[in-house]
């Protein structure tokens, strides 16, 4: 009985969110009327969605959700289901499902892999809907449609923002749902303001309307085969970092900032700067001393490509592919991402930040076994189960990458650097991979179709930080087991 009404929950809840998705599928419909171009695979998506919207919510029962089994179940249920239903205006344009499958994934996890050979080619509504998926799943599809949750009075705001950042320093900060909403109010204020700053630097409007989102969310899907690099313009590649870099600070700060809060010293903040900072003056002083580029061009290449991928946002202005060691410093900030609580994907700084503090801490009471220091994260001692699960995610976390990698190269015989990079790409939500295959200028289409389900589930578990869908199967998979018995 419980069980019960716990799916009829989350069918009448997993309802309200396809019902908000049907109808923002009428945007690109209007564009592509008004443009010209075809529309009604738009329209058919808005009538599929929004009738399958119609059925979870007769067949659902809104009833209070308490733990974190249901809060999970709510996310990993949300995100699939959006994921399958984004999928058809691409399948009823011109792709297989499986592939539109992948795009949608991509788009709504801001992955930004793709599978289209010549972006240029595709209407302006199927360049609008990418960017709008990622403008939808960049900050959260939860945390965009927690403003019905007052209403229903289903969730509890803190458990919310737990399952979708698992971030349990940053959720004692928030008390109230309107915090949520203030927080998309700032992101969408953020892309508003990198879409006005593209215009202004010379971007044509609806460039600057799909990569303004693609830039804030990172998520990095652009209207070109040449990705931002097609504009050859510092001055736009200035404009996106800046706002790639906004996108992955957390934004928590920002709240506090705007309601003048006493905004405190952020340990991962500050690491997180100064990494991009030093990596990038690294890249460019190698770029420098090994090619011919010159000081500039050298800065350009190595901070832009630097910047886009430890915010997992994957832009490309150049092939990175040619500089090995630029290569191989961007794969491994790729799995860093940015601080918790933002739009980034990977691991996130504030992790990192415990972990190496934890490590330090060890050898420091080898080396003096009286002195005993706690971690402290802003200069708060942290409890032992919250240091102990950050190891355990360390640890999941790179388990996952290396069982992936193995089985990436079994089902699609790919070589070593195909595999193993193609799966970081799909986990840390970075996109871009860094063999030809799928490189700057290469993409995922020639992958068969069990491979690039396989690459989509692991978007969505990199997305949703692994726990919950992990959880979600056990949980699955035990009652199961208990069935037969």
């Amino acid at each position: 009985m419980e069980n019960l009404q716990v799916l009829r929950s989350i069918a009448f809840i997993v309802g309200i969110f396809l019902l908000l998705f049907g109808v923002a599928m009428l945007i690109p419909a209007i564009t592509n009327n008004y443009l010209g171009y075809e529309w009604k695979n738009f329209l058919v998506g808005f009538i599929v969605t929004c009738t399958f919207s119609a059925i979870f919510i007769l067949l659902g029962k809104l009833s209070r959700l308490h733990g974190m089994p249901a809060i999970f179940a709510i996310t990993s249920c949300t995100w699939i289901a959006l994921s399958l239903f984004a999928a058809i205006p691409f399948y009823l344009d011109s792709l297989s499902y499986i592939d539109a499958l992948f795009e949608a994934v991509s788009g709504i996890t801001a992955t930004g892999a793709t599978i289209l050979s010549c972006i240029e080619q595709q209407s302006p509504g199927i360049l609008l809907w990418r960017a709008m998926l990622h403008g939808i799943g960049g900050f959260g599809v939860i945390t965009v449609g927690i403003a019905i949750f007052p209403i229903f009075k289903v969730l509890s705001l803190n458990n919310l923002l737990y399952s979708e950042y698992s971030d349990a320093l940053k959720r004692k900060l928030l008390h109230t749902r309107s915090v949520v909403i203030h927080i998309a109010e700032i992101y969408y204020c953020l892309i508003l303001l990198c879409i006005f700053s593209y215009y202004l630097a010379g971007m044509p409007l609806f460039d600057a309307v799909c990569h303004g989102m693609s830039a804030v969310s990172t998520g990095g899907f652009a209207n070109y085969n040449d990705s931002i690099g097609y504009y050859n313009n510092p001055i736009l590649e200035v404009i996106t970092i800046i706002f790639m870099i906004l996108g992955s600070l957390p934004f928590m700060s920002y709240l506090k900032i705007i309601r003048r809060l006493d905004v405190c010293y952020d340990e991962q903040v500050s690491y997180f700067i100064k990494i991009v900072v030093i990596s990038s003056l690294l890249a460019c002083f190698w770029l420098y001393k090994n090619f011919d580029l010159g000081v500039f061009l050298s800065f350009r290449y190595s901070t832009f490509t630097i910047t886009s991928f430890i915010t997992s946002t994957g832009y490309v202005m150049c092939n990175y592919l040619n500089w090995s060691f630029i290569s191989v410093l961007a794969f491994f900030l790729a799995f860093i991402g940015g601080c918790g609580g933002s739009a980034s994907g990977g691991i996130k700084i504030f992790r990192l930040v415990i972990f190496l503090k934890s490590i330090r801490n060890y050898f420091s009471s080898l080396l003096n076994p009286s002195e005993s220091d706690r971690v402290k994260l802003n200069g708060k001692i942290l409890e032992n189960d919250e240091v102990q699960s950050v190891f355990t995610f360390f640890a999941i976390y790179m388990l996952t990458f290396t069982i992936s990698s193995i089985m990436m190269s079994y089902l699609s015989n790919a070589d070593f650097i195909t595999s193993i990079s193609s799966v970081s790409a799909m986990l840390t939500n970075s996109g871009p991979g860094f063999s030809n295959l799928i490189g700057p200028s290469g993409n995922y289409s020639s992958f068969s179709g069990g491979v690039k389900l396989f690459l989509s589930f692991l978007m969505l578990l990199g997305r949703l930080e692994i726990l919950p869908i992990y959880f979600c199967i056990g949980s699955l998979y035990w009652k199961l087991c208990h069935s037969r018995v």
